[in-house]
């Protein structure tokens, strides 16, 4: 029984926690291990170690960039921290005994993938966005080369056996440039899930005779991400523009309350980080989610999450990008659009259907994949 255990054991790489109440990316990481567990596999995550030797770390990055290149690392790493990374992956894929299946999510390198090839792992990518299209200097660089750094995002892609995207734009893409992607869109894990469907139970009871509930506009976002902040930063100017309306605005994230304060004015309650009890409450009774975004990430574990509590979400196009045509998100491509939107009386939406032809898929080809477990 132990060594069948083992055999399904599959090493992953992420830097977030499997949290279904997190971040964004902590809920991708979630949703992915559940999906693992429900495929009858267990997933084993690299933990890094707490310190190695910097003269130690600076040899394994040189060697590193004379293998690799500038192909190393999408944020162009030094060589202690390539080196870092480098001895951290090797050992860890070294002590893995299970499965030689790496589930790669955290995307960043090229290190990874090669030394896990060598090593006879077969490799699913689970990129949580396209790294090159969100990085800082993609937003603060207006000079920034983001095609040369997709490139370079694409050729670290080939060298994985099976590769699953979180947007359907992202696959078209990759598909374009000579990969085969699968998607596997975000779905709340079963424990958010079930959480979202008692939000929708308390919400449903507050519903008016127009079928809208009468409550607060709700933005929720990680201020620390210049693109969200620049996002919500928008939004907020725009209700200054036009007047605060009467229920007001309530706004939920990390840093907003240092990086927002300035739209802190009566009406408008800008709360920071608050936990899922909190964060609970704002969901049950808000009239619908703002969302924002500008380049290529954001907002695809928002929505689905708000869909499925019975939150309509107000979304720009790109924000709305890999869900236009669901009900309940409601899309504007200017600011007469988003005046609009923010004072109808919008619906509870339907529940959004489980991916389930998606998850199938994913389960499929972690079996196809999966290679007699060393001794």
């Amino acid at each position: 029984m132990e060594a069948d255990h083992q055999s399904r054991a599959l090493l992953r790489w992420t830097r977030f926690a499997s949290n279904p109440y997190g971040t964004g990316g902590e809920k991708r990481s979630a949703q992915i291990r559940a999906l693992c567990e429900a495929g009858g596999f267990t997933v084993a995550d690299m933990q890094p170690p707490s310190g190695t030797a910097r003269w130690r770390a600076r040899l394994a990055g040189m060697l590193v960039r004379w293998r690799l290149g500038h192909h190393a690392s999408v944020d162009d790493a030094g060589a202690g921290l390539l080196g870092y990374r480098s001895l951290f992956y090797r050992d860890a894929l070294a002590r893995h005994r299970g499965a030689r299946v790496l589930l790669w999510e955290t995307t960043y390198d090229s290190i990874l993938p090669t030394l896990a090839r060598a090593a006879g792992y077969r490799i699913v990518a689970l990129p949580h966005n396209l790294e090159s299209l969100v990085s800082e200097a993609a937003f603060a660089d207006p000079g920034h080369d983001v095609i040369t750094g997709l490139a370079m995002e694409i050729r670290r892609l080939h060298l994985a056996d099976a590769i699953f995207t979180i947007s359907k734009e992202e696959r078209w893409l990759l598909e374009a440039r000579g990969l085969g992607p699968h998607y596997l869109p975000f779905h709340p894990d079963p424990a958010l899930a079930d959480a979202c469907s008692k939000i929708r139970s308390a919400r449903v009871a507050q519903v008016q005779a127009d079928g809208s509930i009468a409550g607060p506009l709700l933005l929720v976002g990680s201020a620390f991400n210049p693109a969200t902040e620049r996002g919500m930063r928008w939004q907020l100017e725009q209700l200054r523009a036009v007047g605060w309306p009467a229920a007001g605005v309530v706004v939920i994230g990390p840093q907003t309350e240092a990086r927002l304060a300035g739209f802190a004015v009566p009406g408008v309650r800008i709360l920071g980080g608050v936990t899922w009890e909190e964060l609970t409450q704002h969901l049950t009774t808000c009239s619908a989610m703002l969302i924002h975004t500008f380049g290529g990430a954001g907002a695809v574990t928002r929505i689905p999450e708000a869909l499925l509590a019975g939150v309509p979400v107000i979304a720009n196009g790109n924000a709305a990008r890999d869900q236009y045509g669901t009900s309940g998100v409601h899309v504007y491509d200017d600011p007469a659009g988003f005046h609009a939107l923010i004072q109808a009386a919008l619906p509870l939406p339907p529940p959004p259907p489980r991916p389930v032809s998606a998850e199938v898929r994913f389960q499929s080809e972690l079996r196809r994949l999966m290679p007699t477990i060393d001794a």
